[in-house]
């Protein structure tokens, strides 16, 4: 078997390709390697490039109908849209850290994140729908209500 890393350089076709961002596909599963961080989870590759690309950027107009939600991991993407690496490193906001709240997460946001997945025919139309329905407000609105905030 062999590495992912060698797999992106190799025998996956490239989706996109530029100095942040490489997307490549291989049958159903992506890869999605952006800035340092890689990732297989589509929800996830999202929500970091949520972070990265600008909203103009032709990588939203990427077509991703029909994916299989097998790779789908919700709280990857939970992770991101909370905070992020430096927030949960840091604690700035929240009072307990990521391992010890993000089933809570899950457990609200989870479906919904499925559901955004299954619904979307573009990477945008997944940006969109967590920019609406799992923005900032609302996830500090949940984390108030379980006294996850300082």
């Amino acid at each position: 078997m062999k590495r992912k890393k060698e797999l992106l350089k190799s025998e996956l076709d490239s989706v996109f390709v530029s100095k942040k961002l490489v997307i490549k596909k291989e049958g159903n599963e992506w890869f999605f390697e952006i800035g340092k961080e890689m990732t297989n989870d589509l929800s996830e590759a999202v929500t970091i490039m949520m972070r990265v690309c600008k909203p103009d950027d032709s990588a939203w107009d990427i077509k991703v109908n029909n994916t299989d939600i097998e790779n789908i991991t919700p709280e990857k993407s939970l992770f991101w849209l909370t905070g992020g690496s430096q927030e949960w490193k840091n604690l700035e906001n929240y009072n307990r850290p990521w391992c010890d709240c993000y089933l809570d997460f899950q457990e609200e946001f989870g479906f919904m994140i499925i559901k955004i997945i299954k619904d979307s025919k573009k990477l945008s139309d997944i940006r969109d729908g967590f920019i609406k329905y799992l923005n900032l407000p609302i996830i500090y609105d949940f984390a108030m209500s379980k006294n996850l905030l300082k």
